[in-house]
């Protein structure tokens, strides 16, 4: 795949492998994912670390499977929450996977949270919901089709593995949960079904215009990834154009104000469509255009969960790359104004947001073409690999955060003794990778205290197992 065709896509932090958002620790032992000796810190560490260790709550697993008695202090953690947002360090690391599972779980059961939200397009978690409430369609057809393009490192085993459960809990279940897809990058065939059966239904007369205003913006291939890299290739102008028209028929849908719910679904179906299109109508080509495409991708994600949780009232779990977690921007470039922050605006106190990260361990990443770089290897699909980073350089926030006393740990950022919270509040580097592989040469520095409400640390990890 060529990272160009993908645009703001790419340049929003799900990153394919030219346009790599990692971070990586500058130690020489960098490849040595193998469990390292445990450094002594320095004076100044020592006492940050037993400040960190006073308040540090032990994570027992990160399986599914696990009991859930070791989350009841993250469940006092995100006490009064409607929405919860949990980060992954990694767009392609199993533990991230099981880690949001399991706490999904825990909220389901102990928070009364009934709807698991994720970095993916509308249209896909209109098709995933429909699976997970009602048995319809295959999540791994479903998946192949349009976890695809920047997505295509969630079409792994443990991800789909959540989809299964969250069926299976409603096959046993009175109150179910649901799944629902934030994003905007693909407009599904399923939106436009859903928009013009309502239309044709509640409003016939005007079937003829909303279909002629929809005429031709179809995806001409199920394949979420070769739909973006066809959209993204046209010229703006017809980009815009495609734009104006979704737009306008969502316009012309909200002022039939029917009012009921079957209309308030529609109609936030249509704004689904007019956000992807408005979405490529940025002059991607420049650096101005790419970094409104950033905000408004972050913005209309926001927009999509409070939307939801208003509708529903259900409580949500979000799912997505730290950097769209975290209240402030930690990758400048990518993520200039992140979801999280949006959320807080509009949620206040209501929004927690929970950062992850990891000291040594694999993840996957896709390549363009050819042969995987050096110290890494073949994954599971054609154009993917799988890396491996060992123990942080002393400079990064990784290395202190490991020598706390759990091997994997949940810490309240907000409650830390004040050593710690200081120490949280400086920026340092941190290693934050989407989709492609990691470069010395870059790295994000996060404010860890700053950036998120909790922090859950995993000394190692290894690489999600990608579906062929």
């Amino acid at each position: 795949m060529n990272p160009k065709i993908y645009g703001g896509a790419l340049a929003l932090g799900l990153t394919l492998a030219a346009a790599t958002t990692s971070t990586v620790t500058t130690s020489a032992a960098a490849a040595d994912t193998g469990d390292a000796a445990v450094v002594a810190a320095d004076t100044g560490d020592a006492a940050v670390v037993a400040a960190l260790d006073s308040v540090a709550k032990p994570l027992a697993s990160t399986s599914p499977a696990a009991g859930l008695h070791d989350l009841d202090a993250f469940g006092a953690m995100v006490a009064g929450a409607q929405v919860v947002g949990v980060g992954e360090a990694t767009h392609s690391t199993a533990e991230f996977y099981t880690l949001n599972h399991r706490l999904f779980r825990y909220l389901v059961t102990e928070k009364g949270f009934t709807t698991f939200a994720r970095e993916l397009s509308w249209s896909t978690g209109v098709r995933l919901n429909d699976y997970v409430l009602n048995g319809k369609g295959d999540p791994r057809r479903i998946m192949h089709d349009e976890v695809k393009g920047p997505y295509d490192l969630f079409d792994n085993r443990e991800f789909l593995n959540l989809i299964t459960w969250m069926r299976s809990y409603n096959a046993t279940h009175d109150k179910k949960v649901q799944f629902m897809g934030a994003d905007l990058l693909y407009p599904g065939d399923v939106l436009f079904d859903k928009v013009l059966a309502y239309v044709k239904e509640h409003h016939p007369d005007l079937l003829p215009e909303f279909t002629k205003l929809y005429e031709g913006l179809r995806p001409t291939t199920p394949n979420a990834g070769e739909y973006m890299g066809i959209a993204l290739s046209q010229p703006l102008e017809t980009r815009k154009e495609n734009a104006r028209r979704a737009t306008e028929a969502l316009k012309l849908l909200q002022q039939q104000k029917a009012g009921g719910d079957d209309h308030q679904w529609a109609v936030q179906h249509a704004r689904a469509l007019s956000q992807t299109f408005t979405d490529f109508a940025f002059d991607q080509a420049t650096a101005e255009g790419r970094r409104q495409a950033q905000v408004y991708r972050d913005t209309a994600l926001a927009d999509n969960i409070v939307w939801w949780n208003r509708k529903t009232g259900h409580k949500i779990q979000v799912s997505g790359l730290n950097a769209h977690i975290s209240y402030t921007p930690i990758d400048t470039m990518f993520v200039p104004a992140p979801m999280g922050g949006v959320l807080r605006e509009r949620l206040g106190r209501r929004f927690v947001t929970v950062g992850t990260s990891f000291d040594q361990g694999g993840y996957n990443f896709t390549i363009d073409k050819g042969e995987c770089p050096e110290g890494a290897v073949p994954a599971e699909r054609p154009l993917t690999c799988k890396g491996s980073i060992g123990a942080a350089g002393d400079d990064y926030n990784e290395y202190v955060l490991d020598q706390v006393r759990h091997r994997d740990f949940i810490l309240d950022t907000r409650t830390a003794p004040q050593a710690a919270r200081t120490w949280l509040a400086q920026s340092r580097p941190t290693r934050l990778i989407g989709g492609g592989f990691w470069s010395p040469e870059q790295a994000t520095k996060v404010a860890i205290g700053k950036s998120f409400d909790v922090l859950i640390h995993l000394h190692k990890v290894k690489a999600a197992t990608l579906l062929p």
